[in-house]
């Protein structure tokens, strides 16, 4: 049998796993990514690792995840801020130059977004939002089916759409902006800011040990966390109103944490939502997790090949 190898490259880690064309996960792993010389050292890393894969298994393809804008057409890292000197690479013509395989790159919420459309939370359905939750908000829409990219693969930013006038500077430049807001970052920083407040100082804490407290009852983050998803909500009826989809499907870790966090939302957007949308539970939270980007990988290099197995 012929397999395929992913990667779903980040600022942190590259995971890196085996598919075979049904879409199971053989092996997965996972290793640093280079801090320096990227253009070098990110190349030869990937090399490394589907050359070790070539030793033992028949490789028919390689899919690349990866953080940053990207034009999957051509396979080129268009512009990154999470790993510098990343922008402008040429993935997909260094890797087919090496091995002379089919090679798909796409951006990896997009790519996450594919997966759970194949093997999770979106199958079957064509008219959905996905969002993950993180640093940023990273988002993809799904219409009729298909993701939209826009005239320049730039389209579904929500993380950068505007809930506050005049609000918190974001990273883009402008102020005000949804991730500001509603990203797991955004919750760390209120949580941070308001035991400050109170005269504590907490240097380093995550989105799961935050929703740890709410479910200890702990009033400071039992304060932030419910503005919060009352801010995280305001976007996600947003998008409700502007696309009527299906669903909406939230991933990241906090939203693997405890079903409490859905429910929430889903509870607060019932308040929020005009009453001709309220059709019952519209948030739901992803299936496949970390592994989503590699799945989408997979996907889109089984369909360059022609032989989905689905």
């Amino acid at each position: 049998m012929d397999y395929i190898v992913c990667f779903d490259i980040g600022g942190t880690f590259i995971k890196y796993g085996l598919l075979d064309q049904k879409g199971h996960l053989i092996i997965k792993d996972k290793v640093a990514t280079p801090k320096s010389d990227i253009q070098k050292f990110l190349p030869e890393l990937l090399v490394e690792k589907i050359e070790m894969l070539q030793n033992d298994f028949s490789i028919a393809g390689i899919g690349i995840s990866t953080c940053g804008l990207v034009d999957h057409e051509k396979g080129e890292i268009l512009f990154s801020n999470n790993l510098p000197n990343y922008s402008g690479m040429k993935l997909a013509d260094i890797l087919f130059n090496k091995f002379e395989l089919p090679v798909s790159v796409e951006n990896d919420v997009k790519s996450a977004c594919l997966g759970e459309m194949w093997k999770g939370a979106i199958r079957g359905k064509r008219n959905v939002v996905f969002l993950t939750l993180g640093t940023g908000i990273g988002s993809t829409i799904i219409v009729d089916g298909k993701i939209v990219n826009g005239s320049h693969n730039l389209a579904g930013e929500l993380g950068h759409t505007v809930i506050v006038s005049d609000g918190r500077v974001c990273g883009c430049g402008r102020k005000g902006c949804y991730e500001r807001y509603a990203a797991t970052s955004a919750l760390v920083n209120d949580f941070i800011e308001e035991k400050k407040k109170q005269g504590e100082f907490v240097k380093n804490i995550s989105g799961e040990e935050i929703l740890k407290l709410v479910i200890e009852k702990d009033s400071i983050a039992s304060t932030v966390y419910k503005r919060f998803i009352h801010y995280l909500s305001i976007g996600l009826v947003n998008v409700a109103h502007l696309l009527n989809p299906e669903a909406i499907i939230i991933g990241g870790g906090i939203a693997e944490q405890t079903d409490q966090f859905i429910l929430d939302i889903n509870a607060e957007i019932t308040k929020q939502i005009m009453p001709i949308y309220e059709k019952g539970n519209l948030v739901f939270p992803s299936v496949l997790g970390n592994d989503a980007g590699m799945y989408g990988a997979c996907f889109k290099v089984l369909k360059k090949l022609n032989h989905l197995q689905v």
